[in-house]
């Protein structure tokens, strides 16, 4: 038994580190678990995990039997799902089990208070209270800077991760500095480059500077 433990079931990578780093910023003594599947979560019952967060619509599993078979292998954990659905009856029966959810959609504060809640519902120390630099710069999962003619903004971990590798830093570095893993900085470089619709890390700088300037003349422009 692992009394410190918080499973994370999601298979898509980039959410999977977030969800994590989130983790351990505001508790850092917890030991985050992190499998894509259902399937593969089963190798950690016997750690029997405070909190467990998961997708709701998984490769092995989908929607409400997703939270039934959760529920099943870890009956004494707190859950919490983590879904992009919008389905009335879903939420609905969500909700007569007594699972929370928060939606993908959810900005960062949203989404921080619901894995707060959770961590606190199981008797966990959170630190309470962020600076206002991060508050600042954490203001919403997604930020308001996006490439001309992408679909998709960068997250405020990718520019926090871009502004250190605009002025010279390498994903070493940018690691170091923001204290996550070389991994996970390459993970969201990579799509980075997918987001910004760049052919390699210089020409994806070059587009960050230039969206980056872009979204602050607009900002000032709202402002007067």
């Amino acid at each position: 038994m692992n009394p410190n433990a918080v499973l994370l079931i999601e298979d898509h990578p980039l959410v999977s580190m977030m969800l994590a780093d989130m983790l351990t910023e505001h508790a850092p003594d917890l030991s985050v678990l992190k499998v894509p599947t259902i399937q593969a979560s089963e190798q950690h019952i016997h750690e029997n995990p405070r909190l467990v967060i998961f997708d709701l619509n998984l490769p092995d599993c989908e929607g409400v039997a997703s939270a039934r078979r959760v529920r099943d292998l870890f009956p004494f954990s707190q859950l919490l799902a983590f879904t992009g659905t919008t389905h009335d009856d879903i939420l609905q029966e969500l909700d007569e089990m007594e699972i929370p959810c928060v939606r993908k959609s959810a900005d960062y504060h949203e989404l921080l208070d619901a894995v707060m809640k959770g961590l606190m519902a199981t008797g966990v120390s959170c630190q309470e209270g962020m600076s206002a630099d991060k508050m600042k710069s954490k203001n919403e999962f997604q930020s308001n800077i996006i490439a001309p003619g992408s679909k998709k903004p960068l997250t405020w971990r990718q520019v926090e991760i871009m502004r250190r590798i605009a002025v010279g830093m390498t994903a070493k570095e940018a690691a170091r500095d923001m204290n996550l893993s070389p991994e996970t900085v390459r993970a969201h470089m990579r799509e980075v480059l997918v987001r910004l619709g760049a052919q390699n890390r210089a020409h994806a700088v070059s587009i960050f500077t230039k969206a980056e300037r872009q979204s602050r003349l607009l900002e000032e422009a709202q402002s007067h």
